[in-house]
């Protein structure tokens, strides 16, 4: 490891020490730049996940972005085909973006968003997710237009980014405002009874309904959350906390 490596390793755990003292937002953001810049990105952004038919914007946190990418990406609706945060959905390991399994040829939006963060300077990144208790919760990522990263220095940056995530998150003062329940009572019954390895059939006999209303309710379900299949749509349901096992 370069002395240049080690001393970025140094001043990662001595900004870690410093993050709980600090309470303004913007101080936050100044600081865990000035460090990642060290490794060579040009801009990061700590946000929540978006709920289904939201903007990427109003969830971030913190950011230091290129001039017009997020009005860009909110636009286009680049968060629906974005492979990072495809990954980041199914990986609680921190990753750089190309090491994201995607085919370009067979999914050309997501080449897409990733040919247009190119054209904005951010052709290589590296993403940190980020859970609680009750499943993802949100992420950072930081990019640039080339980066290299040692393996110790990526577990500092990944370090780096879990503490960077907690003091984003408690001395920002945009709170996500309660939007209720996207689903209705009838439509979480059938996925929870999904979720327990139930037929329509007997989710049916067990609600006294049809097997086309059970049919109806699931699509709806999908419908609503953005889903394909009846798994993917309880997955996400569970994940959003519409339902629990």
């Amino acid at each position: 490891m370069s002395d240049a490596d080690d001393a970025f390793i140094r001043q990662a755990f001595d900004l870690i020490d410093g993050l709980d003292g600090l309470s303004d937002p913007l101080a936050v953001q100044t600081t865990v730049f000035d460090l990642v810049a060290r490794c060579g990105f040009s801009y990061f952004a700590i946000t929540r996940l978006p709920q289904p038919g939201e903007r990427l914007g109003p969830n971030l946190l913190l950011s230091v972005w290129p001039d017009g990418w997020l009005s860009h990406y909110d636009r286009v609706g680049h968060y629906r085909h974005d492979p990072v945060v495809r990954h980041c959905l199914s990986t609680t390991e921190p990753f750089a973006w190309n090491e994201v399994p995607h085919d370009p040829k067979a999914d050309p939006q997501a080449r897409r968003v990733m040919e247009e963060a190119r054209e904005h300077g951010m052709g290589a990144g590296y993403c940190v997710p980020i859970y609680d208790a009750h499943g993802f919760q949100g992420g950072i990522s930081m990019a640039g237009e080339r980066i290299e990263l040692p393996p110790r220095v990526r577990r500092a940056v990944h370090l780096l980014g879990l503490y960077a995530w907690a003091a984003a998150a408690r001395t920002t003062t945009r709170r996500r405002k309660p939007t209720g329940r996207l689903l209705s009572a009838r439509e979480r019954d059938v996925l929870s009874f999904a979720a327990q390895g139930r037929t329509r059939e007997e989710t049916a006999d067990l609600l006294g309904v049809s097997v086309e209303t059970v049919a109806t309710h699931l699509r709806n379900a999908r419908s609503k959350i953005g889903t394909r299949n009846t798994t993917h749509t309880v997955i996400e349901a569970l994940r959003l906390r519409e339902i629990t096992l």
